[in-house]
């Protein structure tokens, strides 16, 4: 029977069969309906970025204290959603983004966030003014890459792995403090201690994905560690990952082969 209400633990043990047994249900999310949410952004007003899976607005809880909400499109699959629920809802770390809560209502299925306010490395790394790149300090860069290694440590090293499958900068939001905080599980898997899993699939974003993955499939913690590998690359040198023709990565280890490093 097709799931109805809006509880979000109903709805997560209707939906996420395929990841509940490997995972403690214990969620501890708001559920939220379609018309709060309506309220909560002000009709949607502020949009804050726009990807495949549909938009994310800012939004206000009645606390004024404010959100970011991905709203997902018409069509979306129930089972993708809640896995990527039940995926970040494990997590609680202080460098990852906050999951708050989400409405799980027919064609409104939304996720309500922590709203980090410094918007994500990409822009801030690859911003630039008349005068060329805005001064971004790099001790203030590497401390963004300590921390984001030190999540991505703690994930993999969980009971049940998380592996993210999309790091990148991107992904990487910046708080008052630039202090790092993950976002965007929705391609993450839950792995059991010291498994490996196929997929027919490749996933992540071009120059970040692990070449290794792409020729056999096989996903493990080592690809987040590839793509992390891109970030500090590009965190080193901001320099984007794909810039035309050029990939940061292989240019870096051509770089290395010929011995001008």
């Amino acid at each position: 029977m097709d799931y109805q209400g809006n509880n979000v633990t109903d709805f997560l043990n209707a939906n996420g069969h395929v990841v509940l047994e490997r995972v403690d249900n214990n969620y501890n999310l708001r559920s939220f309906t379609q018309k709060e949410i309506e309220d909560i952004t002000n009709g949607y007003y502020t949009v804050l970025g726009e990807g495949g899976f549909g938009k994310v607005y800012k939004g206000k809880l009645d606390d004024l204290r404010p959100v970011a909400v991905k709203r997902y499109k018409n069509g979306t699959k129930k089972e993708e959603f809640a896995k990527e629920v039940i995926v970040h809802s494990q997590i609680n770390h202080k460098n990852v983004v906050r999951l708050l809560g989400c409405c799980t209502e027919e064609n409104a299925l939304m996720i309500i966030m922590e709203f980090v306010c410094n918007g994500n490395l990409y822009n801030i790394l690859h911003c630039s003014d008349a005068n060329g790149p805005v001064p971004f300090p790099l001790d203030k860069r590497l401390d963004i890459a300590i921390e984001s290694a030190e999540v991505l440590s703690c994930m993999h090293s969980m009971y049940s792995p998380v592996l993210h499958g999309d790091i990148k900068p991107a992904n990487i939001l910046l708080d008052e403090n630039l202090r790092p905080k993950i976002s965007d599980f929705g391609i993450s898997r839950l792995l059991a201690a010291e498994e490996n899993q196929y997929t027919r699939s490749v996933i992540g974003c071009i120059g970040y994905v692990d070449p290794l993955f792409c020729q056999s499939g096989i996903l493990t913690p080592k690809s987040d560690v590839y793509s992390f590998g891109v970030v500090l690359l590009e965190i080193i040198t901001r320099k984007k990952a794909v810039d035309g023709n050029i990939i940061l990565a292989q240019s870096f280890t051509e770089t290395l082969r010929k011995g001008k490093m």
